[in-house]
């Protein structure tokens, strides 16, 4: 009994410990990937000071505290996200080790945990989820009709399916992006009738997030949506035409506005074919209003207008929803059996 409790608790510790290597790694995958350069190539360095980081600061966890979060030549700040990375990903593979041991499954799990991570913080920074991270997901699920040959094909392309079509209709209100959409069908396809825990878990987790984030800004966003349709009600005048209606959808990227001048009802114009060259003043004056929002964060907004007479607008920031989808999706894996039993047995 001992030795088999020694040969977990050495097992347990160095799944950890493979997780933050593996961690480190992913930190170079989250920032290199999005700007499109290579993960193997370049030597990790500072920021700052461009000076190349010896191995022995790059020792997982350890070396960033030893060094107190800087620099060892220029002193500048290093961020904590890069630890936070690594022990997130030792935390999970030392669960995924703990859940199924020795096996293929954990093998497959460490890859889907690893590819979660990236995509979250991704997303987190970009709005966006790479295809290589969702098209690696549904991959996973190939070898999986072979490690658990009682779990059919069927019910594989049942998971995807059943919770792909939720989420797309979801993605055509505006309620999340297309690459939300892939994941989930990505990893219902992987997971199979364990997905729909896992969606449940993460729709709630992204709301309770929207909810959080739209309250803390709403003093912000209702003064820029007042501007904003101040701006447009001065704008339009004699711009629109009588008796028709029309919504004006734009977005702030970086800072800057950019108005969709491509989807707009020309009949509601007088000259429709200059709208987009008109639309570069009133940009300027919508850049100009929000110039104190972050540039690292995206916003829309949507403007209604009719006979020349703003009617409603609608100012919001974007949410990232792959982090929250990402943590259904690792729950619903360690323990979406036990979760899909204890809702069996209330029945």
């Amino acid at each position: 009994m001992t030795g088999i409790l020694i040969y977990d608790t050495v097992m347990c510790i160095l799944a950890f410990i493979l997780g933050t290597v593996i961690g480190s790694f992913l930190n170079v995958v989250i920032y290199r990937t999005p700007a499109h350069m290579s993960i193997v190539n370049g030597p990790s360095h500072c920021f700052s000071c461009g000076e190349r980081i010896k191995p022995y600061d790059l020792v997982p966890i350890f070396s960033w505290i030893f060094l107190g979060g800087k620099c060892r030549k220029c002193k500048a700040p290093i961020s904590a996200r890069y630890t936070f990375v690594e022990a997130l990903t030792g935390v999970m593979f030392l669960a995924a080790f703990i859940r199924f041991s020795i096996s293929w499954q954990l093998l497959i799990a460490i890859i889907l945990f690893s590819v979660l991570i990236v995509l979250s913080f991704i997303d987190i920074d970009h709005l966006e989820i790479p295809y290589w991270c969702t098209i690696t997901i549904a991959l996973l699920g190939i070898p999986m009709l072979f490690i658990e040959p009682d779990f059919p094909w069927v019910e594989h392309l049942a998971g995807a399916a059943v919770i792909a079509v939720p989420f797309a209709v979801l993605a055509l209100f505006g309620g999340m992006g297309g690459g939300d959409v892939q994941l989930m069908a990505a990893a219902g396809f992987l997971m199979g009738w364990e997905i729909i825990p896992s969606a449940i878990i993460g729709v709630v987790l992204g709301a309770i997030y929207g909810v959080i984030s739209k309250a803390v800004n709403s003093k912000r966003d209702k003064e820029i949506n007042e501007q904003i349709k101040a701006e447009f009600s001065e704008w339009i005048k004699d711009r629109m035409t009588a008796d028709v209606s029309d919504i004006v959808v734009g977005e702030y990227e970086k800072g800057v506005c950019k108005i969709n001048a491509d989807i707009i009802e020309e009949k509601a114009w007088n000259n429709p074919e200059a709208f987009k060259d008109d639309c570069k003043e009133l940009e300027a004056s919508l850049t100009e209003i929000a110039k104190d929002i972050p540039e690292n964060k995206e916003f829309v907004f949507r403007v209604t207008a009719k006979n020349g007479v703003v009617e409603k607008s609608k100012f919001q920031q974007r949410i990232a929803f792959g982090p929250a989808l990402a943590v259904g999706i690792a729950i619903g894996v360690i323990f979406g059996e036990r979760i899909i039993s204890w809702y069996l047995g209330l029945m």
